[in-house]
């Protein structure tokens, strides 16, 4: 069994025949899954739909919120045209994330939701190990607590948070969540546009909801100077460390 990782700064170390191990040996809890994604950015629809495209031994539905002015429907369905369920939704510029979420996430006719966001990278196993994860912990939210950055700033690619793999945490990035719904209920996003993941987790915890930090593969953070979170790159470089690309035991999808 693929085991919870040590307290310590040197993981990652384990190998990816390990990982293998895991993956053979631990069944996604389902065979599909819905996606939702807000995005205020024409630019972005192809990102999103190319997500969702690559998902690899899952069935995915995806829902996208269009959450500004300017995007052109026509332009939309070309971009999504080869997924084969797609709903798209429109909410004026002014309506919170979290509001766009709580839309979208009614929309989808799925157990397990993941929440993706337009500009971040999710690999072909992404979702299927998600919901590995969900098998493996029974957990209301799934996420990534340790994960891979990209830093336009610095040019370089990061592994923020590391040694927290396979162990129920409070904290997950807000563009890895994977929702459980028949735990949550009738949860809801808060009506706001930072923030809203954090508080969705902490609603999870005051009713009794754990929620599990997942493998640190499959998933690459986008920072750049148009997020909406907008922190100095060095408060969110603080406790990273910087990755070579070509080294085996950063290899983003991992085997498989």
């Amino acid at each position: 069994m693929f085991s919870v990782a040590p307290d310590h700064p040197d993981w990652p170390t384990r190998s990816f025949e390990e990982f293998d191990d895991y993956r053979s040996s631990i069944p996604p809890a389902a065979h599909e899954v819905s996606v939702v994604c807000v995005t205020h950015r024409p630019s972005m629809i192809t990102a999103v739909a190319d997500n969702v495209a690559r998902q690899c031994g899952i069935d995915v539905e995806l829902v996208v919120v269009t959450n500004a002015d300017g995007f052109d429907p026509a332009a939309v369905e070309s971009a999504t045209a080869t997924l084969e369920r797609c709903t798209v939704l429109s909410e004026p510029g002014a309506t919170s994330l979290g509001a766009c979420l709580n839309r979208g996430m009614a929309a989808c006719s799925n157990r397990f939701v993941a929440k993706m966001d337009d500009d971040d990278y999710y690999t072909e196993h992404y979702l299927v190990d998600s919901l590995r994860a969900h098998s493996y912990a029974g957990a209301a939210v799934v996420g990534k607590h340790s994960y891979y950055a990209d830093v336009a700033a610095t040019g370089a690619r990061y592994l923020r948070f590391p040694g927290n793999e396979f162990r129920y945490s409070g904290t997950l990035a807000g563009g890895t969540l994977v929702v459980d719904r028949d735990r949550t209920g009738d949860l809801t996003f808060e009506d706001r546009s930072l923030g809203e993941d954090r508080a969705f987790l902490r609603a999870c915890h005051r009713r009794g909801l754990s929620t599990f930090a997942a493998d640190r593969f499959g998933f690459v953070q986008h920072r750049g100077g148009d997020n909406t979170w907008h922190l100095p790159v060095d408060h969110f470089l603080v406790g990273a460390v910087e990755v070579a690309l070509t080294a085996a035991e950063h290899a983003v999808d991992g085997p498989g």
